[in-house]
């Protein structure tokens, strides 16, 4: 499995249980989502330290802004609709650059 399926299958798992998420949040997507830099799959433009603090966020946020009514399944497709057009590097058309300095593992902050 990539690490852009890793990052993906995370988050839908934590969106289906948005009152259960660990406390180590931002950490695990940030591990995540620079693993998915170093392979090419997530924007190597972005802060992963940032981008995990905004994801966290978003999931958090599930808890207070979806309806009861809501199916699991239109939260999930709406979460990778935003997850994907955010971190992919393809939305931009970009070919995969060097990980710039600020986002290697010596400065996350975690």
């Amino acid at each position: 499995m990539s690490p852009w399926d890793r990052l993906l299958d995370r988050l839908d798992e934590l969106a289906c249980a948005p009152h259960e998420l660990p406390d180590d949040l931002e950490s695990e997507i940030s591990a995540l989502l620079l693993a998915a830099m170093r392979d090419g799959m997530a924007d190597r433009e972005l802060d992963p330290a940032d981008s995990a603090r905004w994801l966290a966020t978003l999931l958090r946020t599930l808890t207070v802004l979806q309806p009861q009514e809501a199916r699991a399944d239109d939260t999930l497709s709406t979460l990778r609709v935003i997850v994907t057009r955010w971190l992919h590097p393809a939305r931009l058309d970009q070919e995969a650059q060097p990980l710039p300095a600020h986002a290697r593992p010596s400065t996350i902050r975690g």
